[in-house]
């Protein structure tokens, strides 16, 4: 019993000690987060998942896995309101990232993406989405990073990850994002996980020659 309290006190301490820690800027950036549903052709929930704004009119990241088959979609953000899916901007079902923007009448609260790759051995932060005002968060490290596309960065981290913060941003410890939480599928699941370069997510498009593509034709939402 003793054993038992004394390891609730140490989680407590802990706990403090992690909030204590949290850096200033975690407040605001963590009001950038949401929470996504996607609705398939009956109107039923197809799949719940998390995004963030990149840009304050509205301009936002999350997983294409989400919006596969979805006909409509709406956001959550930190302070509990919902806003409709306006349009896709465009998804690459390779590394399972898609951009959107949301209609809004406001500015959001977005973060910015980082200009330069964060070296391996860097501390990094992954936000999860949250509607209570709080400064949980996950710390972790850029255990490696390989190439995403022509000029960008698929990271390899050093962080467990629960099933729930997939697409969350992982960000620098000045708050910029680097990239949107993925899963490991190995055996290092418990302390592996990846992240997607916001930067190439970012660099998403739609064009006259997208008509035929079918990552963009399995989404019913306006392009």
């Amino acid at each position: 019993m003793k054993k038992y309290t004394l390891l609730l006190i140490v989680c407590s301490l802990f706990a403090l000690r992690s909030s204590a820690q949290a850096p200033k800027w975690m407040d605001k950036a963590k009001h950038a987060v949401f929470s996504v549903i996607t609705y398939d052709k009956d109107d039923k929930i197809l799949n719940t998942g998390n995004g963030f704004f990149v840009t304050e009119n509205g301009i936002a990241l999350s997983d294409y896995s989400l919006f596969k088959g979805a006909q409509r979609a709406v956001i959550i953000d930190a302070d509990g309101k919902q806003m409709p899916v306006d349009a896709i901007l465009g998804a690459n079902d390779m590394y399972d990232v898609i951009k959107f923007r949301i209609k809004t009448d406001k500015k959001v609260s977005a973060l910015l993406i980082a200009d330069n790759s964060a070296p391996a051995g860097s501390d990094v932060y992954l936000l999860p989405y949250s509607t209570q005002k709080d400064r949980s968060f996950t710390a972790g490290k850029v255990k490696d990073i390989s190439k995403m596309g022509d000029n960008h960065q698929y990271y390899t981290l050093t962080m467990s990850l629960k099933d729930k913060m997939v697409s969350c941003p992982v960000v620098t410890v000045d708050g910029k994002v680097i990239g949107l939480a993925q899963k490991s599928s190995g055996k290092d699941t418990i302390t592996t996980c990846y992240a997607a370069g916001a930067s190439f997510a970012m660099s998403l498009a739609i064009s006259a020659l997208s008509a035929g593509n079918l990552t963009l034709r399995n989404i019913g939402i306006k392009k």
